[in-house]
């Protein structure tokens, strides 16, 4: 009898302490807002193909090395007046040694190794995937929106092989 009094007792004792253990740290607090209505995104930006070009495997000397940026839109279009700017987010799958840059789709025969895709702003500043920048796009509700990207090869180890260099990213635009 004496035994099962021990034992509960240290049972007691250490579900009071396990508790004590999780004790919280602080609090997080989450806001947003789902809108009644948004820009639609224009036809021609919805499944479009940026063509970044040729480029022999010898212009990347070390890591880190890019190709020329090549321009891209994306189209929005019916603004609401309550929209007032926009910020645009891209996913695709990262780069492992890098994980802000689009990789290139290796399931492909003889894909390029040694490069990822960069992606950029209208001034050019990088745009992480899964993430967003500072970079925040005004938009007007009485015309179309055109915002402008970049994209670039950028060598994440050298030597680069070749091969196709493509990838696919998906985008999402974030509002005011």
């Amino acid at each position: 009898m004496k035994k099962n009094l021990i034992v509960a007792v240290l049972a007691a004792t250490s579900a009071l302490t396990m508790s004590n253990a999780f004790a919280a740290a602080g609090i997080v607090n989450f806001n947003g807002e789902i809108l009644d209505a948004a820009c639609t995104v224009d036809v021609s930006s919805q499944n479009q193909t940026v063509v970044l070009g040729s480029y022999h495997k010898s212009e990347f000397s070390t890591a880190g090395d890019k190709t020329a940026a090549k321009k891209f839109d994306i189209i929005l279009k019916d603004c609401p007046t309550s929209v007032i700017a926009a910020k645009v987010r891209f996913d695709g799958q990262p780069e492992m040694s890098n994980e802000n840059l689009l990789s290139i789709d290796t399931s492909l025969p003889g894909a390029a190794t040694g490069v990822a895709i960069n992606l950029m702003t209208a001034d050019k500043s990088n745009l992480p995937l899964h993430g967003e920048n500072a970079y925040s796009y005004a938009l007007s509700s009485t015309q179309d929106n055109t915002l402008h990207f970049y994209a670039q090869y950028q060598a994440t180890a050298v030597p680069v092989q070749a091969g196709p260099a493509n990838s696919v990213a998906s985008f999402s635009v974030i509002y005011n």
